[in-house]
């Protein structure tokens, strides 16, 4: 019980100065709206981890000529969860269910970028998971401001790259803590980096 008196009531205002909208709109979608909804840090946690899953889903693809059988898996996802989507919000509006197929996407599309899935394949799991976000009111892509920085982050990338190359670990590896502590996580594979903002 939530209640002034209690000293345990906490406004919208307050939460949004302390999480993003997106974390408190995935509380309400995982909940019903016939029933009661529950409110705890671990709840608010599980939120938090749901939305970076979701944009995890959102990472480049990885430098590679591709993988026939995942990007057939990825296509027959995509199908799976367009319909799954569909009947779980034709069902009452079960926006949890909805979001278990959302979730089964993000595993498919994150299992064929490691695979070595293209960009081209991995765009199209992308762009059902960003339409499908959106009919939720989720907002899981980044925004033109954050992409305007790329070039830069690029070219950070590059120096350290070369800086990898001539075994020069601790500047590279202050590099990528220093992105680390701006928002922005890089992963390195024998193909190359990618990036992309936390």
């Amino acid at each position: 019980k939530m209640s002034k008196s209690l000293g345990n009531l906490v406004t919208i205002h307050q939460f949004l100065e302390e999480n993003e909208p997106d974390v408190f709109r995935l509380i309400i979608l995982n909940s019903s709206y016939r029933g009661p909804l529950k409110f705890t840090d671990d709840v608010v946690g599980q939120a938090k981890k749901a939305l970076a899953r979701l944009r995890s889903a959102l990472k480049p693809a990885q430098p590679g000529d591709g993988n026939v059988d995942a990007s057939e898996k990825l296509t027959a996802q995509i199908e799976s969860t367009r319909q799954g989507f569909l009947e779980a919000m034709d069902d009452d509006f079960n926006t949890a269910g909805a979001l278990a197929h959302l979730f089964d996407l993000v595993r498919t599309i994150n299992q064929g970028r490691d695979a070595g899935l293209d960009a081209e394949a991995i765009g199209r799991g992308q762009e059902v998971l960003i339409e499908l976000t959106g009919v939720l009111g989720l907002r899981v892509e980044q925004s033109l401001s954050d992409q305007s920085i790329g070039p830069f982050i690029d070219l950070l990338l590059d120096i350290r790259t070369e800086l990898r190359n001539q075994k020069l670990w601790a500047l590279s590896d202050q590099i990528r803590d220093s992105l680390k502590a701006l928002g922005v996580m890089v992963e390195d594979s024998k193909e190359g980096s990618i990036w992309y903002l936390e």
